[in-house]
């Protein structure tokens, strides 16, 4: 298994030296992963950081895939708005999300981005459509975005050393179980937050009602 894996990162890593470009094709390919997010942004992350070194690295991929979160959100907000709110009318995981990060600070969302094990793309839609102002957006995904590019640029740059050390490859299987853990208590803590929230709302709702109908005058 270890040796497939080992393999698979030196085809990628070769496949991203072969790009025409140089290094334009590390800032591309996370560029596209934010439009496309089925592509698997760790993995390229990661080779971006074993083929031009940590520092280059980190800036390929983070500015790459910074500037296609910007173009998607742009893209939502100024040009699919109408489509993207009736397909969240139609799907549940939208409304979900969308009444967790509604009253969120920037802080929250930047480390919500720094999760791998959160939708992120899902996020950028949900912040477009409640039309976040730009520059806000960008302080947040630009912050959590980096976290995360720098976490796995850390793997790719010395993956060699992360395939051969047990001890280093069982180092990055609990990084990635704390981080699933960390996801998971933050999507729990977002949930009671928007439950605490929407029953604060239906307790005013009902106040504010039932002062309506006791200022109403009653019929003679």
């Amino acid at each position: 298994m270890l040796n497939s894996l080992q393999q698979y990162i030196i085809q990628l890593i070769e496949w991203l030296q072969g790009l025409p470009g140089g290094p334009w094709a590390g800032l591309g390919a996370p560029f596209l992963e934010a439009i496309f997010p089925f592509l698997p942004l760790v993995l390229i992350i990661s080779a971006n950081a074993a083929t031009y070194g940590f520092l280059l690295g980190v800036l390929l991929s983070w500015i790459g895939n910074l500037l296609g979160t910007i173009v998607v959100f742009a893209a939502v907000r100024y040009v699919f708005r109408k489509p993207m709110t009736r397909w969240l009318e139609k799907h549940k995981a939208a409304v979900y999300w969308l009444e967790r990060i509604n009253h969120m600070s920037p802080i929250s969302l930047g480390f919500l981005y720094s999760l791998p094990f959160i939708p992120v793309s899902l996020i950028t839609y949900l912040l477009a459509l409640i039309q976040m102002p730009l520059r806000t957006f960008i302080m947040a995904a630009g912050f959590g975005k980096l976290l995360v590019v720098v976490i796995f640029s850390v793997i790719g740059d010395q993956w060699e050393e992360f395939i051969q050390s047990p001890f280093r490859l069982s180092m990055l299987g609990l990084l990635l179980v704390a981080l699933w853990a960390i996801s998971r208590g933050l999507e729990e803590v977002l949930k009671r937050r928007a439950f605490k929230k929407r029953n604060e709302q239906l307790k005013q709702e009902m106040v504010t009602k039932r002062q309506r109908l006791g200022h109403n005058p009653v019929d003679s």
